[in-house]
C-alpha cells in the first residue's frame, strides 16, 4: 500500500500555520490535490470538487507563489496553471468509472 498525503508546511510554503486546515481544503475544493485511491488496477477519484473554485484561491494564500502576484499579476502563469487542473478533471470525467 501507498498513501500520499498533502502535508501543508507553513515554513516553506510561507503562511500562517494557523492556516493549515484551510489551505489543505482549499488544495482539494480547487482541484490542485486531487482525492483518489487505486483499487484493482484502476484510478477512482473519491472527491469531486463541486463546484470546484479557481486554483488563485489556492495559490493566492501563500508565499511561495508570490511571484504570480507581485510585483506585477502574472496572468500568463495563472491561467496556465488553471488550465492544467482543468485538464485533469477534464480527463478524469472522459475516464469511464473515474468517479465513486
Amino acid at each position: 500500500r501507498l498513501i500520499l498525503a498533502l502535508a501543508p508546511c507553513p515554513t516553506g510554503w510561507d503562511y500562517s500555520p494557523e492556516h493549515s486546515i484551510d489551505i489543505g481544503r482549499l488544495a482539494v475544493r480547487t482541484g490542485v490535490w486531487p482525492l483518489k485511491e487505486f483499487e484493482n488496477g484502476e484510478t477512482h477519484f473519491t472527491k469531486i470538487p463541486r463546484p470546484r473554485l479557481p486554483v488563485e484561491e489556492y495559490l493566492k494564500t501563500q508565499g511561495r507563489f508570490r511571484h504570480l502576484f507581485y510585483p506585477q499579476r502574472d496572468e500568463t502563469k495563472i491561467a496556465q496553471i488553471q488550465l492544467e487542473v482543468d485538464r485533469l478533471w477534464t480527463s478524469a470525467e472522459k475516464t469511464a468509472g473515474g468517479f465513486h
